[in-house]
């Protein structure tokens, strides 16, 4: 709804149509989307697992309001005193270390699908990398 708030347009009348089993997941409203020749607003990876079989094609991407980041959030030990707090904060120093587990990120689908699925983005890979924002 903010993508069409921002864009001044009431989303409503005959065109507009919402997938009643989206609650599905991404895979099921890409492919009812494919079968009606139709637009809808999706994952990259969804998009690239499914592009061989279907017939739609990117149309934006790489829009600032387009990122879907994904995050880690460790368990607070105050609070759950039985979570293994030090194997929390090892995995996630491995995952967001830019030669370790950002590295995989970078990496990840690209083999199969010709493109990754998803991109880095810790603040560790970008202070790696010189830059200076959150977003790539």
């Amino acid at each position: 709804m903010e993508l069409w708030n921002k864009a001044m347009i009431k989303p409503q009348g005959f065109w507009y149509a919402i997938y009643e089993k989206g609650m599905e997941g991404n895979v099921p409203t890409l492919r009812y989307t494919d079968q009606k020749q139709s637009y809808t607003v999706i994952d990259r990876a969804t998009f690239l697992s499914l592009h061989k079989e279907i017939k739609l094609e990117v149309l934006v991407e790489n829009d600032i309001l387009l990122l879907n980041f994904i995050s880690l959030i460790p368990v607070s030990p105050q609070k759950f005193p039985r979570v293994n707090y030090e194997g929390v904060k090892t995995f996630v120093q491995w995952l967001t270390d830019p030669g370790k587990g950002q590295k995989i990120v970078e990496k990840f689908g690209k083999d199969k699908y010709g493109s990754p699925l998803f991109f880095p983005n810790s603040k560790e890979w970008r202070e790696a990398k010189g830059l200076k924002n959150e977003f790539i």
